[in-house]
């Protein structure tokens, strides 16, 4: 009886293959982890809009331009912004 235990856990998973099969990682988490560190590296070393400059789009990555339609100040002291 007791070898015959030990044959059943000895071909039991391990935890981690528990666990992975339970979170459902496969290798396309792996394709994606890999794909996350290179990106976010990429921004740290090269700031953010790297690739799209790389591209060639342009204003990619910078905020220097602001739309037309929004006012550059406005006056919140006016009347119909104060609480009443």
């Amino acid at each position: 009886s007791d070898g015959a235990w030990n044959n059943i856990e000895g071909g039991a998973p391990t935890r981690w293959m528990v666990m992975k099969n339970l979170l459902g990682v496969n290798i396309f988490t792996y394709i994606l982890a890999g794909c996350i560190v290179f990106f976010i590296s990429m921004n740290l070393i090269f700031g953010p809009g790297w690739l799209g400059q790389s591209l060639g789009w342009e204003d990619v990555g910078t905020f220097t331009k602001t739309s037309d339609s929004l006012p550059l100040n406005v006056d919140v002291s006016a009347p119909e912004y104060l609480l009443q």
